[in-house]
């Protein structure tokens, strides 16, 4: 972290959409969430990973988690 990149409020869920095994990882951290909260969260990182410019696999599986949580 540089000097100047000090937020005063740091993330409130710790997500990310990389890999699969972030997904699970961030679906686990989304448990104690409100179930409005976990689809958006969810939401919006399988939508990141859908139309990033440099998709990769691990991106790809990801996309398959979060889906298969969104539909439940």
């Amino acid at each position: 972290m540089g000097v100047f990149n000090n937020p005063k409020n740091p993330p409130r869920i710790k997500a990310g959409y990389g890999t699969a095994k972030k997904a699970r990882n961030t679906i686990r951290r989304l448990r104690k969430e409100t179930r409005k909260q976990q689809k958006q969260t969810a939401r919006t990182m399988y939508y990141r990973a859908k139309y990033h410019k440099f998709q990769t696999p691990g991106m790809r599986n990801a996309m398959k988690i979060y889906a298969d949580f969104l539909s439940k």
